[in-house]
């Protein structure tokens, strides 16, 4: 395999996780969500003014973004010099009581660590005997005393201790706050709860709750709150989860569902989100070099902004979507440097059908002309009614190039027509019929009219394009009206899927 040369662009597709940066926290907000930050700290301050600690969950479903704005909310205000900590309790999920880490977190911080190591003796103090004393003497014991009709002697001391313990903490940390002399209170950022142990997260929730009500003190909890309320259940069973997270949260603020939840700004910003995702895997500099590959990346893009623009795609979604394209992409060069096409009008409907809804991706890619599945999951992102002329034009010629490549080509040669465009034709030709045979078609199809079918027929894709063995791009165009169609076969569709899995190698030298 030739080696890239130093100066050669290629695509990146491992690139470094993304952090905030120090006084540029939101300088990578393409999807410009910095206003949802701005909600919080507003909320935040306000119910820091009041006299037990506040908690406000961030709701939002996987993948929405929660970790990307709590993290640089987090740093925002650090760097407005307010105090404010982040706490993975994913990543903290090992621990046997998650009070100790939680606090180890806040007593770290820079602004307060002068105060946390005048008091840390007494904070750890304070801390092991809350947490040795807050499930009261052993069971062995009680046992012990009533099957000896005995006094319980020591459970009232125990509750006793318990509670001058958890008064301890309380007093300390309150001491905390006021050491800040911070009007805004601290800010404690608890994310990835709803990942956690169904244990460690329903007691995180309550050692927050009860132990660290602390006036000054603002917890805020990123979570999947559909999820959260399975975690619940699984701990204490079949209770009304929705009334205990009721309890727990002292106001919730939801996440948009995806990209384009508000029209008008929606489109533009997923827009932006896509062009950053091109770039943030080197997908932009790595076409340009090649023509055909360079024109076939804003392609691509024009159909991934159809999908995002739609709804039903999360930002982790799309980023693994752009992903799956960049392995595409980073096999599409021979040695010979003769670029071959990235075919966008199959591979974005693919890629989307992988990640939102692998079931239909892999019934398309293993059985032919199965393509309604991949233009089913398609449908129910993309609202058709909100879509112009040319996206709607777009939209069909995904549907039938999707229709043609999953169609097995016979050995006989190019004269079959798939069992789509064959139902669309007898259709139209059928004066009598007022649907079209459904069995090959779409869902988005079924109830289509003879006018409409007809030029679907007519304006489906007339250059012909397949692929030779080698993977070269060859193109021919002196074919019949009923095979000019693009003749791509179902080998080209497994060629193209197995690079999702497998980064190929350029080709040997010619």
């Amino acid at each position: 395999m030739t080696k890239p040369a130093d100066d050669e662009p290629v695509v990146n597709l491992n690139p470094r996780p993304l952090r905030p940066v120090a006084g540029s926290p939101w300088g990578d907000d393409a999807l410009q969500r910095q206003g949802i930050a701005s909600e919080l700290s507003t909320l935040a301050t306000a119910l820091a003014k009041g006299e037990d600690s506040a908690t406000i969950a961030l709701d939002g479903g996987y993948g929405t973004g929660k970790t990307f704005i709590l993290e640089r909310w987090v740093q925002d205000l650090q760097d407005q010099g307010q105090v404010a900590v982040y706490y993975n309790a994913w990543e903290n999920d090992c621990d046997d009581d998650p009070l100790v880490s939680l606090i180890e977190t806040l007593a770290s911080d820079g602004k307060i660590i002068k105060w946390a190591k005048a008091t840390w003796d007494a904070l750890n103090k304070a801390l092991d005997g809350f947490l040795r004393k807050c499930t009261g003497v052993s069971v062995q014991n009680v046992r012990k005393a009533v099957a000896d009709d005995q006094k319980p002697v020591g459970l009232l001391d125990a509750a006793a201790a318990r509670r001058k313990s958890r008064q301890t903490l309380k007093d300390l940390l309150a001491k905390l706050v006021d050491s800040t002399a911070d009007k805004d209170g601290i800010v404690v950022v608890i994310d990835e709860l709803d990942r956690c142990r169904p244990t460690f997260a329903t007691e995180l929730m309550e050692r927050v709750k009860h132990v660290l009500n602390v006036p000054g003190l603002v917890f805020v909890f990123g979570v999947n709150m559909a999820a959260l309320r399975e975690t619940v259940r699984a701990r204490y069973g079949d209770i009304d989860a929705h009334q205990y997270l009721l309890r727990m949260f002292t106001a919730t603020l939801h996440m948009p569902p995806d990209m384009a939840h508000h029209r008008r700004e929606g489109v533009y910003r997923a827009e932006c989100y896509v062009k950053y995702l091109i770039d943030r895997f080197g997908l932009r500099a790595f076409c340009e070099q090649h023509r055909d590959l360079d024109a076939e990346l804003s392609l691509a893009a024009h159909l991934l902004l159809l999908v995002a623009s739609g709804g039903g795609v999360t930002p982790r979604e799309m980023e693994r979507i752009v992903w799956l394209l960049a392995k595409v992409a980073s096999s599409s060069l021979l040695t010979g440097r003769k670029a071959y096409s990235m075919l966008p009008f199959v591979l974005v409907p693919l890629a989307v059908a992988r990640v939102k809804a692998p079931n239909a991706y892999y019934e398309t890619v293993s059985v032919p002309d199965q393509a309604p599945a991949v233009i089913n999951c398609l449908s129910e992102l993309i609202h058709e009614s909100r879509l112009d002329v040319i996206q709607l034009s777009d939209l069909d010629r995904m549907e039938m190039t999707m229709y043609r490549i999953c169609h097995r080509h016979p050995l006989t040669g190019y004269k079959s027509l798939p069992p789509a465009y064959e139902s669309l034709q007898q259709f139209v030709e059928d004066e009598g019929s007022s649907v079209p045979e459904r069995k090959h078609l779409s869902l988005r199809l079924a109830q289509i009219t003879k006018e409409r079918a007809s030029t679907l027929l007519k304006e489906a894709p007339a250059e012909r394009e397949s692929f030779t063995e080698c993977g070269i791009l060859v193109r021919e165009s002196d074919f019949s009206v009923h095979t000019s169609y693009i003749s791509y076969t179902f080998r080209t569709l497994q060629d193209i899927t197995s690079r999702f899995d497998v980064v190929w190698p350029r080709g040997p030298a010619r």
